[in-house]
């Protein structure tokens, strides 16, 4: 069985060190972080029997750690620690902890696992977007206050090089921010509502899953239409207004399953723009350009001159949101991109409109929905440029859609 100590920790971090850094470095480095005199970046048999699991952290390290200000610790990774991984292998470090945090049995749904965010096992594995720095130290935080090293030999055999590959394929679903939220510590004490309520809310923008009234937050005295958190299957909530909550109770199962789609669009909506810098998601953008002169050219087909807005365009709202979001964060993006790589003689930019007006014209003759034919055209992208950054390839379509490549003003 997969355990979380300090011993797998470490060794999924030794196995993602940059070139030139020692376990020695690394393990001492990070137990500084707690207790700064505990110098052991010099002593190979003490600092292998802790990685291999062998023996418990001393003392003056787990006395120390409890009076450590959390905060102070991620500081410190973030200067220290961060700089000692690969940063090609920082997705890998946080796929294997958090298959690690899932496997292991000892830990409850609700034990708080990050310590820096007081995030709980459940909050870890519903999640792809961190702070790195603090979801380390909160994990290392836990290992070294809650659980102990001894006799992890077995489960630290387990993280093998062979391991941390396996996650190659997922590197993409991991995202790093700056930030989990604006709010201010003396915010967060007011709001009479849970974090995971605040999620909910985070996905549909504020507002009713359902009825789309926007929501306030329930305190003492106040009548205001508050957020009910309401749960349809044993995995899944929605949050909803409190007239909605009163009608869900006998809402049929088809009315349940349509708000459970709704769910999972808002979740992906809100991981793949939150999760995602802006500069990592422009630089996959150029990536998925450059692949782009490797399309077939299709015949030519006139361009509109004056683009027509999104509004005027898509009659689905969850659509129209979706186009909407990326084309006021990142049309400049793309067209700053496009002629770019125009300049460098790199890609044509009319042919490649012409190829994306082609495709839109294929699509719409199968007489299927907009979002059918929007995620159509974004599958062919991805498929057509190496399967790389599909969120790319959905801002890329994006970008076509207010152009006038894809979808034709409404007539009324």
């Amino acid at each position: 069985m997969k355990k979380l100590c300090f011993g797998t920790y470490a060794t999924i971090l030794k196995r993602c060190m940059a070139k030139r850094v020692t376990q020695k470095r690394l393990c001492g480095t990070m137990l500084l972080s707690v207790a700064p005199t505990y110098d052991i970046s010099g002593e190979d048999g003490t600092v292998s029997d802790l990685i291999l699991g062998k023996k418990n952290l001393s003392s003056i390290v787990t006395d120390t750690a409890p009076g450590a200000d959390p905060h102070d610790i991620s500081d410190y990774f973030k200067q220290s620690i961060l700089q000692m991984l690969d940063s090609n292998k920082r997705s890998l470090i946080v796929l294997a902890l958090k298959d690690i945090i899932t496997s292991d049995n000892s830990i409850e749904p609700d034990t708080i696992v990050e310590i820096v965010n007081g995030m709980t096992k459940q909050d870890i594995m519903n999640r792809n977007a961190f702070v790195l720095e603090e979801f380390l130290a909160g994990v290392f935080l836990y290992t070294v206050l809650y659980v102990e090293n001894r006799n992890c030999e077995s489960s630290v055999s387990e993280i093998t090089d062979e391991y941390i590959q396996a996650f190659e394929d997922q590197k993409l679903d991991i995202s790093f921010i700056k930030t989990y939220s604006n709010l201010s510590q003396d915010t967060a004490y007011e709001i009479a509502i849970d974090a995971h309520s605040l999620v909910l809310l985070a996905e549909t923008g504020g507002k009713c899953q359902k009825c789309g009234r926007v929501l306030g937050i329930k305190k003492e005295g106040n009548d205001i239409n508050y957020a009910k958190v309401v749960r349809l299957s044993e995995t899944d909530e929605v949050v909803l207004c409190v007239e909605c909550e009163r009608e869900i109770q006998s809402a049929s199962e088809e009315e349940k399953l349509a708000l459970l789609s709704d769910k999972r669009d808002f979740e992906n909506l809100i991981i793949a723009r939150d999760a995602t810098s802006r500069y990592t998601i422009e630089r996959q953008i150029e990536q998925v350009l450059r692949e782009v002169n490797l399309m077939d050219v299709t015949d030519d087909t006139q361009l509109k001159i004056e683009p027509v807005k999104v509004e005027n365009k898509i009659t689905e709202k969850r659509l129209k949101d979706r186009v909407l979001f990326d084309v006021r964060q990142l049309y400049e993006g793309v067209n700053d991109s496009l002629y770019r790589l125009a300049g460098e003689n790199r890609l044509n930019v009319d042919k490649f409109a012409r190829n994306v007006r082609r495709m839109y014209e294929d699509a719409s003759e199968s007489h299927i929905s907009q979002s059918e034919i929007y995620y159509l055209l974004v599958e062919t992208l991805f498929e057509k440029t190496g399967r790389k950054y599909r969120g790319a390839c959905e801002i890329i379509i994006s970008y076509f859609v207010q152009r006038c490549e894809v979808f034709d003003e409404i007539t009324k």
